[in-house]
């Protein structure tokens, strides 16, 4: 099946961090999760930070070398999670502190926002594509509805 084009990382990064759950070092149709799960997984971590990138404005599939390099740690290692929740282990187990009124899926939107808000500078400084600003669209107005001129309630002398 393997995984989609707009996803980041691999199967075998996650293999790397997982392999107690491995068959011989990888992912097959007997192991728990199976490979097609944990492509799903990355597919679907992949899905949610292109969603969170795309609010904040920046291009998808992000392509910048370094800049994708750390979105697919950041995939891969929410992947490797979810592997381990499903053995009943880890941080997003079932019945764990983390996961108590909530979903592992939950978990991983609230660490994409956070990740990516903190660090969406950063990325644009490293080249990553960012089309749309947050304050794109932002404008005041300068007249009301009969076409008076607003005045505004504050001006630059008063500041100073």
């Amino acid at each position: 099946m393997g995984i989609r084009p707009n996803s980041y990382g691999s199967v075998a990064e996650v293999e790397a961090l997982t392999k107690r759950y491995t068959s011989s070092g990888s992912y097959g149709t007997t192991t728990n999760p199976t490979l097609a799960q944990v492509e799903q997984f990355l597919d679907r971590v992949s899905g949610i930070a292109n969603v969170v990138l795309a609010e904040q404005g920046f291009s998808i599939p992000v392509t910048q070398a370094d800049a994708a390099l750390a979105i697919a740690d950041f995939v891969v290692g929410q992947a490797a999670l979810l592997v381990e929740a499903a053995n009943g282990h880890g941080l997003y187990a079932p019945g764990s502190q983390s996961v108590r009124g909530t979903t592992p899926m939950r978990l991983v939107i609230r660490e994409a926002e956070a990740f990516f808000e903190a660090h969406a500078v950063g990325l644009e400084l490293l080249g990553a594509t960012r089309s749309r600003r947050l304050t794109d669209g932002l404008a005041c107005r300068e007249t009301d509805g009969s076409g008076a001129v607003i005045e505004p309630w504050f001006k630059r002398e008063m500041l100073e």
